[in-house]
């Protein structure tokens, strides 16, 4: 059952046999064969069939989905105590920050709390906001720092700490742009409408830190956090109002391994007076 489950937690998320049946290292008729039998064992139709690639899930299909994320997650943590249960084995523990708070919160924020991290395994990943939501939603994240008002159902969000945006740059020079989906991109694209500027000439760069230091050649002109030219006073900066502030947030699935939890609740009231 569990082998069917993860079958159709790969298709579900694809919309693919072919692309499921490569990520899983399996055929495409092994993967179709294993729906089916899935859908005749519940005696429901997962997928609707349009074509020979294209498939949508049926309302079925996305109630079981996440229940299958809860289900195949407490399997691993219970096999896991089973294979550990008199061994200092680290639990793992997945993570992802955004562009500016991997570089400006997490390292000071793991740092003070080296102890709460002892049990754990970590694994850091850099990415924009919206994808670290989507990783959560998959369960392929147990827990995320992201720099928009991002909400989903069955995950927790919780404000860390305000960050100020500036202008900063050369303003003859092209825009430099985060990418979609990253915090910052959706205030500079409303800081150029309030100012009806136009982007005839720009670049897209998927790196705050690489920002900043195309700043300093002379190169661009951006909205960036404050945060992120502390030590550069030599890139010409102009304050923006308090519409360009914006929040940090820790965000979490509802249902963490115990010891995962605690290390969030232990980031969490790091912020707290």
């Amino acid at each position: 059952m569990f082998k069917n489950l993860e079958i159709f937690k790969s298709v579900y998320e694809t919309r693919n046999f072919t692309i499921s049946a490569q990520l899983l290292f399996l055929s495409q008729p092994t993967i179709s064969v294993q729906i089916k039998q899935l859908e005749e064992t519940l005696g429901v139709m997962l997928f609707e069939r349009n074509g020979r690639q294209q498939i949508v899930p049926t309302e079925s299909a996305i109630l079981l989905y996440q229940q299958t994320q809860q289900l195949l997650d407490l399997w691993q943590q219970d096999l896991f105590a089973l294979k550990h249960q008199n061994s200092d084995q680290k639990i793992s523990c997945k993570i992802a920050a955004s562009h500016t708070t991997a570089a400006y919160l997490l390292p000071n924020l793991l740092r003070e709390n080296k102890e709460s991290m002892k049990p754990l395994e970590l694994e850091v990943s850099v990415l924009n906001s919206s994808q670290i939501m989507e990783q959560l939603k998959q369960h392929k994240l147990d827990f995320g720092f992201i720099e928009q008002p991002l909400t989903e159902k069955k995950i927790k969000r919780q404000s860390l700490t305000t960050d100020q945006l500036v202008w900063a740059g050369d303003a003859t020079e092209p825009w430099l742009l985060r990418e979609q989906g990253s915090g910052v991109y959706h205030y500079s694209i409303n800081y150029l409408k309030a100012n009806n500027l136009t982007l005839d000439h720009f670049m897209t760069v998927k790196s705050n830190s690489l920002i900043v230091q195309l700043l300093r050649q002379g190169i661009g002109q951006s909205i960036v956090s404050q945060t992120a030219l502390t030590d550069y006073p030599e890139i010409p900066v102009k304050t923006l109002s308090k519409q360009y502030q914006r929040e940090f947030y820790l965000v979490s699935r509802d249902e963490l391994p115990k010891q995962i939890q605690i290390f969030v609740t232990q980031l969490a009231d790091s912020f707290k007076v």
